[in-house]
């Protein structure tokens, strides 16, 4: 059996996991904390409409909400499109997508 092609293959499945863990386990927290403050900030605005020390337009806030959220996605779709996982190689990109799934599941 042949090892010399195996191992680069090995090491590929495995880098690519494990920075795809770390990366999905990031991402867990980064939106952990983006949607505390988010909910922090929700939050402040209400008391302060019922202190009757402001005026919360709740359509305006619904429609910047839409707007940004359509922003975001219409980004991922852009970047999905590129095709730059291609370029990694087949074991690089499975061992990173397997990491990065349970990054997200585990952080």
């Amino acid at each position: 059996m042949n090892t010399e092609g195996l191992i680069p293959t090995v090491t590929s499945i495995g880098g690519g996991f494990f920075i795809g863990v770390l990366i999905g386990f990031f991402v867990k927290k980064i939106i952990k904390i983006m949607m505390f403050v988010a909910g922090g900030i929700v939050a402040l605005l209400l008391y302060l409409q019922q202190q009757q020390v402001i005026s919360v337009d709740v359509d305006k806030i619904g429609a910047s909400s839409t707007f940004i959220f359509n922003s975001v996605a219409s980004y991922f779709d852009k970047m999905t499109q590129t095709g730059d996982m291609a370029t990694l190689g087949i074991p690089l990109a499975g061992g990173l997508s397997a990491g990065l799934a349970i990054g997200l599941m585990k952080g």
